[in-house]
């Protein structure tokens, strides 16, 4: 933290922030300007009501709504006095200044457009609400009311252009992007509309009603709700790309600045988030109840607290992305580590795994093989020895008709011999 400032009640608007100052109003009924690099008071200016409408400066002005019902136009160096215009309700709306005009609503239902210089209404237009919301004025001027519509005024006459109705009332400052105005109703949905038509184009349902503006950069758009989620959305067909849950109901509108996102958490802390992934960068609890959307100047955060203070302190966006992927290197080398060691253990096994089967794959073929290998020598063996019994067998019974042939042919010859014996005898 750099410094903070103690005002007298909470401090419930935003800060606007110049170049070396700090605008910021408080429900003490006092608006404060602060040195912006010490937090010093250098002067401030009493209402007579809460100043809960976020300050605006233009040029040398600062123009600023209180719940004494009025709209008042401040020096900005000095803090004097230039003219207040009043309505009649408090306003909370917090002034838009356009070219030569201060563009603001009010709790008697209408929305007004004052001379910046002399504190004259030019035209007045009345919805059929409270108007809470704060104008954005592109070129025409788009405002929400509790009446449940969003309006769209020519800036010129205040003459209605087109109007649409949502389910529930409208409170939030509608966001300008490309052709299409973004703006948040409490039935639960955003909206995307065509800024010339008032046609609708896609609608987002959070889970719960959304209480803060939509904050829109580059392709996305951003927007917290109630459910404590914020979103991230594609702006043009408002397809879901994350969610990030910082703690708590969202009031607070998001803020976008370089690669950030900033939002103040339900559990009173300022988040800042990855506007590409949703992922949280870092987090802090200034103290006290935190209410209002923080104002980003470089590296520099400033907000107000129910606490009564105004702070400001520094976001080293260099030492936070090193710390980031220090942290991302880390993880990396560490699931490489785990990875590795898994490797090890699977491959541990598969060495007992051997050790007990013997390589079952392998061996269960190599058996096969042996298996039939040894029947084939079986056989042959068996085949073998068959043949040389055939063998024998067969000389064994040449054998025989060779001795039988053989005693046939003595006996004949001793029965001639026989014969010629006994017919010599005679």
């Amino acid at each position: 933290m750099e410094w903070k400032f103690e005002t007298g009640d909470d401090v419930k608007s935003s800060p606007a922030v110049t170049e070396d100052r700090i605008y910021a109003g408080s429900d003490d009924n006092y608006i404060y300007c602060l040195n912006k690099t010490t937090g010093e008071l250098i002067w401030k200016f009493e209402t007579g009501g809460y100043v809960e409408s976020s300050p605006a400066v233009s040029e040398n002005y600062v123009y600023v709504g209180s719940d004494d019902n009025y709209v008042y136009c401040l020096d900005k160096d000095t803090g004097e006095l230039i003219w207040k215009f009043q309505t009649r309700f408090i306003v909370r709306s917090s002034p838009v200044v356009s070219e030569n005009y201060v563009y603001v609503g009010s709790d008697d239902e209408y929305v007004y457009c004052i001379d910046k210089n002399t504190g004259e209404a030019k035209w007045k237009f009345k919805a059929g609400g409270n108007v809470r919301s704060s104008p954005a004025v592109p070129g025409n001027v788009y405002i929400g009311s509790n009446d449940k519509y969003i309006y769209c005024l020519y800036r010129d006459s205040g003459e209605l252009k087109w109007k649409f109705r949502t389910g529930h009332v409208v409170k939030s400052t509608p966001a300008i992007s490309g052709d299409y105005v973004y703006f948040i109703s409490w039935d639960n949905y955003i909206y995307c509309l065509d800024m010339d038509t008032g046609k609708l184009k896609w609608k987002f349902k959070t889970g719960h009603a959304p209480m803060s503006s939509p904050a829109v950069s580059g392709d996305y758009v951003y927007v917290g709700s109630n459910n404590n989620y914020i979103y991230c959305l594609n702006k043009n067909t408002g397809e879901f790309k994350w969610k990030f849950k910082p703690g708590g109901d969202l009031f607070s509108s998001p803020v976008v600045s370089g690669n950030y996102v900033y939002v103040v958490s339900g559990d009173n802390h300022i988040c800042c988030i990855d506007k590409n992934t949703g992922e949280e960068i870092w987090k802090f609890k200034p103290g006290g109840d935190l209410f209002s959307p923080p104002r980003i100047s470089g590296n520099y955060v400033y907000i107000g607290s129910l606490d009564g203070y105004v702070y400001s302190f520094i976001f080293k966006e260099k030492e936070y992305i090193e710390k980031i992927e220090q942290q991302k290197a880390e993880e990396e080398e560490k699931a490489k580590e785990e990875e590795e060691k898994q490797e090890t253990v699977e491959e541990e096994e598969v060495e007992e795994e051997e050790v007990e089967t013997g390589e079952p794959e392998e061996v269960e073929e190599d058996v096969e093989e042996e298996v039939e290998t040894g029947e084939h020598e079986v056989e042959e063996k068996e085949h073998f020895e068959t043949g040389e019994q055939k063998s024998s067998e067969e000389e064994i019974e040449t054998g025989y008709n060779i001795v039988d042939t053989g005693l046939i042919i003595t006996a004949v010859i001793l029965i001639i011999l026989i014969l010629i014996f006994l017919k010599q005898r005679k």
